[in-house]
């Protein structure tokens, strides 16, 4: 599986570097720290799939390396804080993206900040790679009445940018399995004009979904695999 994987995040991460790059990108990828990482990434999983005695001593590593994540993100990468996200299965192009992020200031919470600010690059690529190997599934076994009526939503609203099948591609998060609690909590962070999260495009989407809709999405989003 975690090779399955791998080939996906190859994918993912060659769509990202394509589509910012320009004729005359030289200049910007001297200058923009955040595509050097993701190039950091992609070299690295190319170097763990051609090589599985390197994957599992980073494994073994990151097992211990981790265990500060673990306590709000899970041991396994699955939460048991509504408050915080599964990590298990994440996209790793959004993981380290966010990581920088953290560094950098463009992303807000105090915790994180302080534990990212401390992170060498090569630190954000391993975790980002340990907790995206990890494998994902969902928080609720059953479809009721409102994961079915959330799927329709999800479709319309979040398919293009998360996948058909919420599992992330090229530089967004993957969505599948999340806690409930944590997607209408983001969902309404999102909605507040003083958000701590500046993404432009989700301010609008969020914006204009009704409480009951946010309650179906949440509801769907979780039964995902």
């Amino acid at each position: 599986m975690f090779r399955k994987q791998l080939a996906l995040w190859v994918c993912c991460l060659l769509g990202i570097v394509a589509c910012v790059s320009t004729p005359s990108d030289r200049y910007v990828r001297q200058l923009t720290p955040e595509l050097m990482l993701q190039e950091k990434l992609e070299q690295q999983l190319a170097v763990l799939a051609a090589d599985e005695a390197v994957r599992q001593q980073l494994n073994l590593a990151m097992k211990f390396r981790t265990q500060i994540c673990q306590r709000c993100h899970g041991v396994d990468g699955h939460s048991r804080n509504g408050r915080c996200p599964n990590l298990a299965g994440q996209n790793p192009a959004y993981l380290v993206q966010q990581l920088e992020h953290f560094s950098d200031g463009q992303r807000q919470d105090f915790q994180m900040q302080s534990m990212v600010r401390k992170m060498t690059d090569a630190d954000k690529v391993a975790v980002a790679i340990y907790f995206s190997s990890m494998s994902p599934y969902p928080t609720a076994t059953k479809k009721d009445d409102q994961a079915v009526k959330g799927q329709a939503i999800f479709h319309i609203k979040c398919a293009q940018c998360h996948g058909k099948q919420g599992q992330g591609q090229y530089g967004y998060p993957r969505l599948a399995g999340q806690l409930p609690g944590y997607i209408s909590m983001m969902l309404h962070e999102f909605r507040k004009p003083n958000s701590r999260r500046r993404i432009t495009i989700m301010r609008e989407i969020a914006s204009i979904l009704s409480e009951a809709e946010i309650k179906l999405l949440a509801a769907y989003i979780s039964t995902m695999e």
